[in-house]
């Protein structure tokens, strides 16, 4: 792992973080990231000092890497490849427990940034438990806000660290996959996988 983040700890919960920097594009931050094929498509990961802050899935290397240059265009960007480790940690988050997998924690520390109630919404999104799904207004009623069902899918659309923060667990309200950032065929793909006993 980068040594930019091993100075945190495991175990500090995702990071509540004034969102202005990350609105002004990244100005200021620097933000090591690598790229991996996966069974999902591309997978980039980006991390600054404080924990992991991206990852985004898409067809290409190239595309995958355009989402965090679209996302953060005034951040420093740095590859590191040594970052592969936190791909791998977010793949065990999907397939489940393996001999392989069980030294790899899922990412603890996440630079997540966002209004106080998006905050709310992404941690309620990681207690969903892996091969169990949720409607957005379930999710409400489970931050003990019934009625603010489409906050909570908006906060869902920004979230920006796809899989460890999974949002892909949400679907509509009869069971259909709604819509999804990174397309509802991916969407399909991890529900299933997830679905698998592991």
């Amino acid at each position: 792992m980068s040594s930019k983040i091993k100075h945190v700890s495991a175990s500090e919960p995702a990071t509540s973080m004034n969102p202005s920097r990350f609105a002004k594009g990244g100005r200021g931050e620097q933000i090591d990231f690598t790229t991996q094929k996966t069974p999902f498509g591309w997978m980039v990961v980006g991390a600054t000092g404080r924990g992991l802050c991206w990852l985004a899935l898409a067809g290409t290397k190239a595309e995958a890497e355009a989402t965090l240059r679209e996302e953060f265009p005034l951040a420093t960007l740095k590859r590191d490849p040594s970052l592969v480790s936190l791909v791998d940690a977010a793949l065990a988050v999907v397939a489940g427990p393996t001999e392989s997998s069980k030294k790899l924690a899922p990412p603890q520390v996440l630079d997540l940034r966002g209004t106080a109630f998006q905050l709310r919404v992404w941690q309620a999104l990681r207690r969903i438990p892996r091969g169990e799904t949720r409607s957005y207004s379930q999710l409400a009623r489970e931050m003990g806000e019934p009625k603010v069902t489409r906050a909570v899918a908006r906060a869902c659309a920004l979230n920006r660290v796809a899989v460890v923060v999974p949002c892909h667990r949400v679907v509509g309200v009869s069971g259909a996959l709604a819509g999804y950032r990174w397309g509802v065929e991916r969407k399909k793909m991890l529900l299933e996988a997830e679905s698998r006993k592991g």
